[in-house]
């Protein structure tokens, strides 16, 4: 096995950005779909291991101001960089401990989420076993944990791309001389071998993904010792051994066989008698690369028979827009809703027409579930004079349950951190407006990383709630005429910040 001297997270750090299915609102609503009483995601206690520079811990303390956070990472100096932004963002319920997660005991306390990102496929066996001990052992009762892996089959072929670009490249002592040269030479051996070959397209593939990757991924996941991926299945059974059970993906559209052709999907569900056995076929089929896996404790009970009714405390939100231009809301007349993904759902449903309507309306903000059935039902049926029954709940809910396994829509535990009604004195996220200053990709607050063009970020940082739109146009003026030229009256500001709005960059 080539070795060498491994280039150091402190050396090269990771760049910490915020991870969507780490977020607590997230896996607290997988959860509930099972039936799992979680704790309330805006006053719980949350534990991130490998935090890195808090970029992931630090725009959910912000989002849940009455929630407390607590990030672990090896690293002295990416835990000096965060508590800098938590300083100067004046947070108080978001620490950073500079620490080893092997030194993690049952005086860290208790947590009702559990994050380990980034981390599993990257240490030793014996931190391995640590991680899924602190899951156990420091976890709520009816608490959730998240551990992402690189996973097997998917990574056996990438595998060897990494063997490839390590056996060059660890010729040479610095990270600024290996990174160089190991995308040299995958780039020359892509070249060279035979472009209608498996080999030379997975090679191009490989290359494809790697010419946008920084530098520091490079170094981490492809250059240094440690990289172990694992069957889905070898993790499940790790996870039991600690009184762990597998309760989803965070991405749940991964879990459905029904993104496969039918007869495919069909013979899945045939032959697999669980969904461990399920998912792990489904990861042959599709040749997995990565999971981000939710575990609960194995005495917990789980409901996989999800009903509709499961969806009456829960909000909804969707990008979707309807396909045609002027959406036919007529029972029984089929219309198509994708999302900027390519994610649609095709419905003759009056109901669920008129539900994306609305949600389009407000999106991305959310809407509680039960008042959308509600406004939907009330605008169809402006005469009926009384409340949409059960059977009008249902049918809504169980399309929306569909369109949620599909992508289409997202599920929330509660209402939105952000508006898309700026108001008269907008407010801009606190972070967005630090991470504006200083240069083009600020977080949102739906917990997504962004690029902004060179004008929006200049304007972010005047949305802090002291200026009205035409204040801003007037500072706008005097500061920075050319670049802001688009912005030249108070109507092009105000469209500028319903698109910062839009972006969930304002808080509500």
């Amino acid at each position: 096995m080539l070795t060498s001297e491994p280039i150091t997270y402190d050396e090269v750090p990771y760049e910490s950005l915020p991870i969507p299915g780490t977020h607590p609102d997230r896996m607290s609503t997988v959860a509930r779909l099972p039936g799992i009483d979680v704790a309330a995601v805006e006053a719980s206690r949350v534990l991130e291991l490998g935090c890195a520079g808090g970029g992931n811990l630090i725009p959910m303390a912000i989002g849940l101001p009455r929630a407390q956070f607590t990030g672990v990472d090896l690293s002295p100096v990416q835990v000096a960089d965060g508590d800098t932004l938590i300083r100067a963002l004046h947070l108080s319920n978001v620490k950073l401990i500079a620490a080893n997660v092997m030194d993690i005991d049952e005086h860290f306390g208790e947590f009702d989420y559990i994050i380990a990102h980034g981390i599993y496929s990257w240490v030793p066996n014996s931190v391995q076993e640590k991680i899924l001990e602190i899951c156990k052992r420091n976890l709520a009762p009816s608490g959730v944990a998240y551990i992402s892996y690189n996973t097997l089959p998917g990574w056996r072929m990438r595998g060897m791309i990494r063997d490839l670009m390590r056996y060059h490249a660890l010729q040479f002592q610095t990270a600024a001389e290996r990174v160089p040269q190991a995308r040299a030479m995958l780039d020359f051996l892509a070249r060279g071998s035979d472009e209608n070959s498996a080999y030379g397209k997975l090679l191009r593939s490989e290359l494809e993904l790697l010419r946008s990757a920084p530098d520091y991924y490079i170094v981490h996941e492809h250059l240094n010792d440690l990289n172990e991926p694992i069957y889905f299945y070898e993790f499940v059974e790790r996870a039991r051994r600690h009184g762990l059970q597998y309760l989803a993906d965070a991405d749940v559209t991964t879990m459905m066989a029904s993104r496969f052709a039918p007869q495919v999907a069909e013979t899945i569900r045939r032959i697999s008698p669980d969904v461990i056995r399920q998912e792990q076929l489904m990861d042959f089929l599709c040749n997995r690369t990565f999971r981000q896996t939710l575990l609960v404790h194995a005495e917990q009970p789980v409901d996989r028979q999800i009903t509709a009714q499961r969806m009456k405390n829960l909000w909804v939100s969707s990008p979707a827009r309807p396909a045609s231009a002027n959406p036919n809301l007529t029972e029984g007349v089929v219309e198509k809703f994708c999302t900027p993904a390519g994610m649609c759902v095709n419905t003759p449903s009056a109901l669920t027409k008129s539900a994306f309507v609305a949600l389009a309306a407000r999106s991305p903000a959310a809407i509680a579930v039960s008042d959308l059935v509600a406004s939907v039902y009330s605008r169809l049926n402006p005469l009926a004079g009384k409340p949409p029954g059960e059977d009008t709940f249902e049918a809504l809910a169980n399309d929306l349950l569909q369109s949620y396994a599909l992508g289409v829509v997202e599920l929330h535990v509660g209402a939105s951190p952000f508006t898309v009604e700026p108001g008269a004195r907008p407010v801009a996220s606190p972070l967005a407006r630090y991470q504006a200053e200083r240069g083009g990709r600020v977080t949102t607050l739906r917990h997504e990383s962004i690029l902004v063009p060179d004008a929006i970020r200049t304007l972010i940082p005047l949305l802090d709630g002291s200026r009205t739109i035409d204040e801003i146009a007037s500072t706008v003026d005097r500061r920075k005429p050319g670049v802001f030229s688009k912005f030249a009256d108070p109507d092009s500001l105000k469209t500028a910040v319903n698109d910062i709005a839009r972006n969930a960059l304002i808080a509500s």
